[in-house]
Order: structure tokens, then sequence, then C-alpha cells
């Protein structure tokens, strides 16, 4: 019984992690425990359960008379999460660029080339998921990896806020497009130099839409 409630909750959790991700699920706004019961068909058990897990992944705030609400990021917060994707992130394809095998490095490429011709806002948002992941995957520690995830999912949704779409943003694919090209030439330190300039970029548009929200 509890594999199930804990499989169900997992499911939930990825829907609204989604729905926030994507702005159907607004920054400040209430999650109203029977409304999506309803939408999602569980139980409160399950569903709880995946607010919470939303709450220690940063994306929820639950507050004692009010619920839980989407959390709403301010302009401390963005530079303290990037400054932090900087560090993983850096270290983390310092290190894979030294294991990664022949065949990542081409799925990477054809992930690339998949990303420059995706037309809708989620699937630019799960290739350019899936590329980071794959330079990064051979770095040898899971616990950086899961964090790398966890920050991600907290400020992917002011990312992809931003209007202009990544595969329309060419700085963006030639971003990627260098740093593909210094772990194809096995450059683990251009490669490291390269992501944290990425984000960099990155961080320039979260902050972007932080600020409009304030305003």
């Amino acid at each position: 019984m509890e594999a199930r409630i804990d499989s169900t909750a997992q499911a939930v959790a990825a829907a609204l992690r989604d729905m926030i991700v994507e702005g159907e699920l607004a920054a400040g706004e209430r999650l109203v425990e029977r409304d999506l019961a309803e939408r999602f068909e569980v139980s409160r058990i399950p569903l709880r359960e995946a607010i919470q897990r939303l709450e220690r992944e940063g994306l929820v705030e639950i507050y004692r008379n009010r619920g839980a609400v989407v959390r709403m990021l301010d302009a401390q917060d963005i530079a303290e999460i990037y400054d932090l994707r900087v560090l993983l992130e850096g270290d983390a394809i310092f290190r894979s660029v030294k294991r990664i095998d022949d065949e990542t490095l081409a799925r990477a490429e054809l992930v690339h080339r998949l990303l420059g011709e995706a037309q809708t806002r989620k699937k630019q948002g799960e290739l350019n998921r899936e590329f980071h992941e794959l330079l990064y995957g051979a770095c040898g520690n899971a616990r950086a990896l899961a964090a790398i995830r966890e920050l991600r999912h907290q400020v992917e949704r002011y990312e992809r806020l931003q209007r202009t779409l990544l595969a329309d943003t060419p700085a963006f694919q030639h971003e990627h497009e260098g740093i593909l090209d210094a772990c194809l030439a096995r450059n683990a330190r251009l490669a490291r130099s390269l992501t944290a300039a990425h984000i960099e970029s990155a961080r320039r548009i979260a902050l972007a839409v932080v600020a409009d929200q304030a305003a």
C-alpha cells in the first residue's frame, strides 16, 4: 500500500512540477487540494505527499492557515541558485569530459540538433534538460547530479517564461555548440568555462523575469 501511495505521489509531483514550470500554476498561486485531487483522481494522502516533495525542491511553500502556495523567487534567491549551479555544473562537466564515451557524445550532438528544430516551449525544455544531463552524466557523483536537477527545477519556469524561445535564440544554441565542441575535444577546462558562461546567460534571463514580476 505504501509503495502504491509513493508511486502515485511521484506521478502527481511530476505533473504539478510541469504545471509550475509551464506557468499554468503561477508564482503566488494557492494549490487547492480539493480541486487538484479531483483533477488527478487521487486521494488527499498522495496529493499531500506530492506537495511536500515540491516543498523540499523549493517550488512551493506550505503555510499553516493558507496551505501550499507556488513559491515566488526574488533576486537574492536567483543569485544563490545560480551561484550554486555554476559551481556544481562546472565541476560536473569538468569531471564528465574525462570519462564520457563516444556514444553519449553522439547522442548529445543529436539532441543539440533536435533542440534547434523544436517548435514548442515544452519540447525545447525537455531537449535542453537532456542535453545537459548527457554531458554531466559521467561525472561519477550521483548527489551532485541530484542537486543540479533540483536547482534546475527551481528556476526553469523563469528561463522558459522568457518571451524569446530557446530555439529562436542563436546565442543559446551557439553556447551549446561551444560546450559540445569542448567535450568532443576532451578539453575539460574549456568545457567548464563555457558551461559557467552559459549559466550566467540563463541567470540574466531569470533575473529579468523576476524583475518584471516584481514590477
